[in-house]
């Protein structure tokens, strides 16, 4: 497998967790099987598609529970200090 290939299947894992993120912290629907284009190149883009199709259910929920442990812990941060960090 090239570099390129390797790049395009990370890409596809990083969009998805980024995707699934959003969606879970803004309460939203997602639909797995929305793959977004990546590539018109047939073969860079069934590697993107397996990395999107590769993450887990453990995956997005570690994502999610740092991305709210960060933003809890940045406002108590803030609070007793008094600074803000646009949280």
């Amino acid at each position: 497998m090239g570099k390129n290939w390797e790049w395009s299947r990370e890409q596809g894992r990083i969009k998805r967790l980024e995707a699934e993120v959003q969606a879970r912290l803004n309460e939203q629907p997602f639909d797995v099987n929305n793959v977004p284009l990546h590539s018109h190149d047939g073969t860079y883009q069934s590697m993107f598609n397996e990395g999107w199709h590769s993450v887990l259910e453990i995956d997005i929920r570690l994502r999610v529970d740092a991305v709210r442990t960060f933003q809890y812990t940045s406002k108590r941060v803030a609070k007793r200090f008094g600074v803000s960090h646009g949280y």
